[in-house]
C-alpha cells in the first residue's frame, strides 16, 4: 500500500469516527496525491516541504473546502513527518476522472479489513501483556493493515511462540505444585529447553493430552484442538519466513487472526490461573 492510500484510508476511518459519514464518503471518491516540494522547510536539514492535494469530484470541491480547516488538522496528524519530507499544507483540487465503482469497492473492502486488525490492537493495549508479547501483536497488526500479509504472519508466530512459552511456564509452576521433583526437571528438560518451536509443542501437546480435565476446567472446550491452532500458526510463520514462495489471502489471514484473538484470551486465563490451581 502506498503512503497515499494510508492517508487517504485513515482520513476515511478517521471521519467516521468523528460522526462525519457524509464527508467521509466524499473522501471516499477522492484520492490524494503527495506533491514534494522543492522548498526547504528549515526544521530539519534538507527537509523539503509536502504538500497533500485532496483531488475530487467537481460537484464536491466546494463542500471540502469548507471543511478544509478540520481536515488540515486530520491530514497533519496522519501524516508522519520525515527527515525528507514534511507536510505543511493542504489543498483541494478538481478529480479529472471519476473514482470507479472498483476502486470505491477496494477502499471499503481495506477499511473493513483494517477494522479487524484496529479492534485487535485496542484490545491487545487493555490486556495486561508483557512489552514483549505486545510489541509482537502490535507489529503483526500493523503489518496486516498494510497488507503485508507474509510479514503479518511471521509476528503472529512469533507472538505465539512467545505465549507458549509462558503457557509452559506457568504449567511447570502447576507441576511443582502438584507433582514430584522427577517429573518438574524432566518438563524442564524436554518443553522448557526443548531444541525447537516444534519439539516444545509436541511434548507440550501431550501433557494437555494427559491433563484435559484441567485445561477445560480452565476455559478450553477442546484442549487437543485448541492447541493444534498453535502448531497451524507455527506452521505458516515457518512457511511465511522462508523463500517458499507460498502465498496467504486476505481471508486466510483475517481467519488466523480472528482465532487467535479468541485463543489468546484463554491462553492469558491459564497463565494467571494455572499456577493457583
Amino acid at each position: 500500500m502506498t503512503p497515499e492510500k494510508d492517508l487517504h484510508y485513515t482520513l476515511i476511518q478517521y471521519l467516521d469516527f468523528k460522526d462525519r459519514p457524509e464527508l467521509s464518503n466524499i473522501i471516499k471518491h477522492s484520492r490524494i496525491v503527495y506533491d514534494k516540494q522543492w522548498k526547504f522547510t528549515g526544521v530539519v536539514s534538507d527537509q523539503r516541504n509536502l504538500h497533500i492535494n485532496i483531488k475530487t469530484p467537481l460537484t464536491y470541491k466546494s463542500i471540502l473546502e469548507n471543511e478544509l480547516d478540520l481536515i488540515k488538522t486530520l491530514c497533519f496528524e496522519i501524516y508522519e513527518d520525515d527527515d525528507d519530507y514534511m507536510a505543511t499544507s493542504v489543498g483541494i483540487s478538481i478529480l479529472s476522472s471519476r473514482v470507479t465503482t472498483v476502486e470505491i469497492n477496494e477502499i471499503e473492502q481495506e477499511i473493513i479489513e483494517n477494522s479487524v486488525y484496529q479492534a485487535f490492537v485496542n484490545e491487545v493495549s487493555q490486556m495486561n501483556l508483557d512489552p514483549i508479547e505486545k510489541s509482537y501483536l502490535y507489529e503483526a497488526c500493523e503489518c496486516a493493515m498494510r497488507n503485508n500479509r507474509l510479514a503479518a504472519s511471521t509476528m503472529l508466530g512469533c507472538a505465539a511462540e512467545y505465549l507458549l512459552l509462558n503457557i509452559c511456564e506457568a504449567f511447570k509452576i502447576y507441576l511443582a505444585n502438584h507433582t514430584s521433583v522427577n517429573e518438574v526437571d524432566n518438563f524442564e528438560r524436554k518443553v522448557i529447553k526443548a531444541k525447537c518451536a516444534y519439539n516444545r509443542l509436541d511434548e507440550f501437546s501431550k501433557r494437555v493430552e494427559s491433563n484435559v480435565s484441567l485445561f477445560q476446567s480452565l476455559g478450553f472446550e477442546n484442549p487437543k484442538l485448541n492447541f493444534n491452532f498453535l502448531d497451524i500458526i507455527r506452521k505458516v510463520r515457518n512457511e511465511a519466513g522462508h523463500p517458499s514462495g507460498n502465498t496467504i489471502t486476505s481471508e486466510e489471514l483475517q481467519m488466523t487472526f480472528g482465532n487467535y484473538q479468541h485463543f489468546l484470551k484463554l491462553a492469558h486465563k491459564i497463565i494467571t490461573e494455572l499456577p493457583l490451581v
